[in-house]
């Protein structure tokens, strides 16, 4: 379940984003999916930290990960902060 890799670097959820990842039933492939295939926030963020937004069909989805070091694994890795959907507005 976690050798899901972006980048080089290992994704692993938060206790909250794994909360948000059952909540609208996404697995760590989707994740990895929307960060490949998704475009940039229109927002900034902070240094270390990508959120990348991803449509799909009616609803956008983001994602927001931070870099981070994984003492279990020993390594650097993408931790995964925040996993979010909103419906898209249409713009007149």
């Amino acid at each position: 379940m976690f050798d899901v890799r972006y980048e080089g670097l290992r994704l692993i959820p938060s206790k909250a984003a794994l909360d948000e990842l059952i909540k609208y039933s996404l697995m760590m492939q989707d994740c990895k999916e929307m960060l490949e295939n998704g475009y940039d926030a229109p927002r900034k963020r902070a240094r270390d930290t990508k959120e990348k937004w991803f449509n799909k069909g009616k609803s956008t989805f983001n994602v927001v990960i931070v870099h981070s070091f994984n003492y279990d694994y020993n390594e650097p890795v993408w931790l995964i902060t925040h996993v979010g959907k909103f419906t898209r507005r249409r713009i007149l």
